[in-house]
């Protein structure tokens, strides 16, 4: 259902705090309505598989402009020197099954989006028919720097991404702000894609690489995240938990102000922080992963090829409307350096009765009594099958549950959930491998009438992710994280 004019209004006018309650009662009772565990089709779930793709990589029609000239040229290549063919090749090399190249602004861009770059993305296609390649943007965020739009691809893809860069943009016209850099601007761009027949999606990059310390936001808040998201939860997704850039020199990520937490953006990596935060108000509010691909490292860029350090597992039919259904539903998970390739968790009741249906996986949610003071996650994690791309064997050597409460009275604190924490540090000698899996089952304390439940691990001995500050070495310092599964008392 999209949002109309006045809702967009109601929503800007209301505090913070309001909105998140409001968003958590509307949770509960379509939770109510619905009286099921989980809010899309699974009749087809037998032909899902985990699906690794890329939402953001940068092509040459990102490009620099002429001002001396005018109007301002475009200059070709001057962000990156990438084709859409060099992106999609790349892609399949690492074992992407979706790409989505994602070119910025400047004065008029969508003209180029629209007569330049999407001729270019149908050859694209056409020479790589193995990946799926979504037309997009990186848009330049009124009042929020950054975020991926990703279309469905379909036969209005091209008119709608050139119009919506076009009016929504606030680098479209020389005069930056003429009146749409506020986040009300945004709202009505998200109710414009809100309305198509088949919604396109928004992801915010980097979230926190404008930040000056722990908390200390600049153009990106908590506060604009959860707004932009309840506009419509269905078209802005979520955030990117781990940034491209990975392969930048003194500040990885690109993080510059303020480092990366070993290489996941602190809103994300921060147990208790603004994700738990967003979580324990009840939002389905999620996170990937992207390369931001501009300039390979290998001659002197920052960047590596989508797919070749960071990953975005989709759960997801090979085809391009279910890996958009999975990434709107959070049946997705994000890596580095292939530490792991499949991740299948399933959270249910403990009720041993063969007839009972009764679980959750990854973004769904398990629908519980009062009378159970205890849950059971069933984990199968598939290991990488071969050396990464760095030539590497990557390691498991940890995983890390972490739960929190779903709670209206997480409203009140400010970038926080006090009630999550890490209740479980699974490490080797508690698991085996068989086939290239590690099968675990999990008892789960039951501390919260309604939560969560998401997963961490790592290849390192580290507890818990810190600030990084001069040259590291991505490729020894490898991560994943999962998307929560909820659960809800009935």
């Amino acid at each position: 259902m999209q949002p109309k004019q006045s809702q967009i209004s109601t929503l800007s006018s209301r505090s913070p705090a309001a909105m998140r309650k409001l968003a958590l009662a509307l949770f509960i009772s379509t939770l109510s309505a619905q009286g099921v565990a989980d809010t899309f089709e699974t009749d087809s779930t037998q032909q899902r598989q985990w699906l690794a793709g890329e939402h953001h990589a940068h092509t040459h029609w990102s490009v620099k402009w002429d001002k001396s000239t005018s109007p301002w040229s475009p200059i070709k290549g001057g962000d990156s020197e990438h084709s859409y063919l060099d992106n999609a090749q790349a892609a399949q090399k690492y074992g992407l099954s979706w790409l989505v190249n994602t070119d910025h602004g400047g004065p008029e861009h969508s003209k180029l989006l629209d007569n330049k770059a999407y001729p270019e993305l149908l050859a694209a296609r056409e020479s790589v028919p193995a990946v799926h390649q979504f037309f997009g943007i990186e848009l330049d965020v009124p009042a929020g720097e950054h975020a991926t739009v990703m279309m469905p691809i379909n036969s209005d893809e091209r008119e709608v991404l050139v119009n919506f860069q076009r009016d929504y943009s606030i680098r479209e016209y020389r005069n930056k702000t003429r009146n749409r850099n506020n986040v009300e601007h945004m709202q009505k761009g998200i109710a414009y894609l809100a309305s198509q027949a088949e919604k396109p999606i928004i992801i915010k990059n980097h979230p926190s690489r404008q930040a000056t310390g722990l908390n200390e936001w600049a153009r990106v808040t908590p506060e604009k995240l959860m707004t932009w998201h309840q506009t419509d939860p269905e078209v802005f997704i979520g955030m990117v938990g781990t940034p491209g850039h990975q392969a930048a020199r003194g500040a990885r990520g690109s993080y510059f102000k303020y480092g990366t937490f070993r290489g996941a953006d602190q809103m994300t990596a921060v147990v208790g922080g603004v994700w738990d935060h967003i979580l324990g108000n009840g939002m389905r509010f999620w996170i990937t992963s992207s390369a931001d691909s501009h300039t390979h490292t290998s001659v002197g860029g920052r960047d590596f090829w989508p797919g070749e350090y960071n990953k975005t597992y989709v759960y997801a039919r090979n085809e391009p409307a279910d890996i958009m259904d999975g990434l709107r539903h959070g049946r997705s998970f994000i890596v580095f350096g292939d530490l792991i390739s499949g991740l299948n968790a399933e959270l249910t009741d403990g009720n041993t009765n063969q007839q009972s249906n009764n679980s959750a996986s990854l973004g769904e949610t398990l629908v519980v009594s009062s009378d159970k003071d205890k849950l059971s996650l069933k984990l199968e994690l598939k290991l990488s099958e071969g050396k990464n791309a760095n030539g590497d064997m990557p390691v498991l050597n940890r995983i890390d549950v972490i739960t929190g409460a779903v709670d209206p009275a997480i409203a009140n604190e400010p970038n926080a959930n006090s009630t999550t924490q890490v209740i479980q540090r699974i490490d080797q000698s508690q698991w085996q491998v068989k086939d290239n899996t590690i099968a675990l089952t999990i008892d789960i304390p039951r501390e919260h009438q309604n939560g969560y439940l998401r997963l961490r691990g790592t290849s390192t001995d580290i507890l818990e992710p810190t600030r990084q500050q001069g040259n590291q070495s991505p490729w020894q310092d490898l991560w994943f994280y999962s998307n929560p599964i909820f659960w809800h008392q009935q």
